[in-house]
């Protein structure tokens, strides 16, 4: 009875410290493989991010270099000697409109050998024009022909607008021709989008920055399969709000190749300055499956003020990395799961678990068959000397016949002799 409760114990302090070392290894393991993952995630989101980036720093140097020229050529021009051009640019549709004179689509000779193409017009109310406001676009019409064409590989049209729906267009290669503008858009068409008011009040724009509109659809396009943002930059002078420059983006093929090749195990998502999803590598019903939670996600990214970085879901089932992108004020994100790393660090702490407990059992059973061993006992065990045999000597006592008898007496301790006092 007392040798099993002997091994009972012995199994169970074995179990303890294998549950305990299996653990101590399942942490150890977890915290260096997510902290690695993280480091990975660092990397993989700055590079992506900065050639997401990329695009719309572009489109701010366009902007921003469209409106110095506008700003060199409008002190030039001489309202009096541009009214005759501006006609001819210009022209009166007959609806109280003007209109874009076909030539500038088509191809026009201007003054000084200089060819015009590609560029559609709109200028709502055009015959109640001041000669200032007749001024203005003349030194946008010159800046979008100019700038549109030298940047005509990067994007795919410039234009130069004003909220009173008023706009010059450079696009040669929209599939419409611009036709809606040039001819089929009604005299009291809207030019302004529902962000325009926000991207021209000095309120929410006080520093004339260039923003982007949200994806939207172009205006040619009734499928609505093809989405695009525009970015806009508002020109002021002495506070005086003197238009602005723009260009459309079609993102359809550039948020396709941002979601591929995402991280091991996760997915790239892409958000809206709303926390709208829009693109994301797998369909919402995918993403939900492995619990992705874009509303989780988002909470998390307002919550952080770094423009980029790596953030865990509250549950620690994820990795989230991020990127703010300035302009449209979107997010680009990779979400990485856990799931991989956890099973991993799991299965290596069970085998050092398990490991563990098998060589401490084995031990202890070598180590109690060796203490049973008869032969190993008396050899580990230490010996204890014999003590000395007791010698005897023989005494002689007085007989009473007169003889003396031997008698044995033990030995006392030998006499020393007297010492000298």
């Amino acid at each position: 009875m007392r040798q099993a409760v002997i091994i009972c114990v012995h199994v169970l302090l074995s179990a303890a410290f294998a549950a305990i070392s299996g653990l101590a290894a399942h942490n150890i393991l977890m915290s260096s493989l997510s902290t690695a993952r993280a480091e990975m995630l660092q990397t993989y989101i700055r590079v992506r991010a900065d050639r997401e980036q990329t695009l719309f720093d572009e489109a701010r140097v366009l902007t921003e270099a469209a409106e110095a020229a506008f700003l060199r050529r409008h002190e030039l021009l001489v309202a009096d000697e541009i009214l005759d051009e501006f006609d001819a640019l210009f022209p009166d549709f007959g609806d109280g409109t003007r209109r874009s004179h076909p030539d500038l689509f088509d191809g026009r000779v201007m003054p000084g050998a200089d060819h015009v193409y590609g560029i559609g017009a709109f200028l709502g109310d055009g015959v109640a024009m001041t000669p200032e406001e007749q001024r203005r676009y003349m030194a946008g019409f010159h800046v979008v022909r100019a700038f549109g064409e030298a940047h005509l590989g990067e994007f795919s049209s410039l234009y130069y607008f004003t909220p009173d729906r008023r706009v010059v267009i450079f696009a040669p290669d929209r599939q419409d021709r611009l036709a809606f503008y040039r001819y089929e858009a009604p005299a009291d068409f809207n030019l302004q989008a529902d962000e325009d008011p926000r991207l021209f009040s000095e309120d929410t724009n006080p520093d004339n920055a260039m923003q982007c509109t949200q994806l939207s659809r172009f205006v040619y396009s009734d499928g609505g399969e093809r989405s695009a943002t525009a970015c806009r930059k508002p020109i002021r002078v002495n506070g005086e709000l003197m238009g602005a420059f723009g260009t459309s983006i079609d993102m359809t093929e550039h948020l396709a190749s941002s979601l591929e090749a995402p991280p091991a195990g996760g997915v790239n998502l892409v958000f809206d300055r709303d926390g709208n999803v829009i693109a994301r590598g797998q369909t919402l019903q995918q993403a939900r499956a492995i619990g992705i939670n874009p509303v989780e996600i988002m909470s998390l990214l307002r919550d952080d003020p770094r423009p980029r970085g790596v953030v865990g879901s509250s549950g620690s089932e994820f990795l989230v990395a991020f990127s703010r992108i300035a302009g449209p004020e979107w997010y680009f994100v990779s979400v990485s799961h856990l799931a991989g790393i956890k099973e991993t660090a799991t299965r290596w702490g069970w085998r050092l678990g398990y490991f563990i407990f098998v060589i401490s059992v084995v031990i202890t059973s070598i180590r109690g068959l060796l203490r049973r061993s008869h032969l190993v006992r008396a050899f580990l065990e230490p010996q204890t000397p014999k003590p000395p045999a007791r010698r005897y000597v023989p005494v002689t006592t007085p007989d009473p016949d007169g003889g003396a008898e031997p008698a044995r007496q033990p030995p006392g301790p030998e006499p020393q002799p007297p010492t000298a006092t």
